[in-house]
């Protein structure tokens, strides 16, 4: 047993060290797809640096993953982004507004960071400043992402 989690804790050590792994130096944004529509993982770190990997959902979730797409976003931005992010901790007290989703079509946008995680951004911003900025930011940088 003692060797098995010895085992577990080297795989999670380097796990943490993959590319697009989060670490206490990034933001996930997270978009939890639908059954219709797959979601994704924007892992952004303070550098600029970003990779989105698509998260297969419904009958394609079978099929192979696409590779993963990495850019550097503008340095403008990203700091906007962690600006906002920090000005709206504890990210569990923002305004959870509850939104009606279809259960076909609907899905969860969330961004985490520093072991916090927002309310689903897509379903607004309860008229909290932060919240607003943060929500756009997000909309900028999945933009950016899914250009081709």
């Amino acid at each position: 047993m003692l060797r098995l989690l010895a085992i577990v804790g080297v795989l999670a050590a380097m796990a943490a060290r993959l590319p697009g792994s989060p670490s206490d130096n990034a933001a996930t944004i997270v978009d939890s797809g639908s059954t219709n529509r797959s979601g994704f993982r924007i892992v952004v770190d303070q550098t600029g640096a970003a990779e989105m990997t698509v998260v297969p959902r419904g009958f394609g979730a079978r099929q192979a993953q696409p590779e993963p797409v990495r850019r550097k976003l503008p340095q403008s931005l990203v700091d906007s982004f962690y600006s906002s992010l920090k000005a709206a901790k504890p990210l569990a007290s923002l305004p959870a507004e509850h939104c009606a989703k279809s259960a076909s079509f609907g899905s969860k946008m969330t961004v985490s960071f520093g072991g916090e995680e927002t309310p689903d951004l897509n379903c607004g911003d309860g008229g909290n400043a932060a919240l607003t900025d943060l929500i756009e930011e997000v909309g900028k940088i999945t933009a950016m992402m899914q250009q081709h």
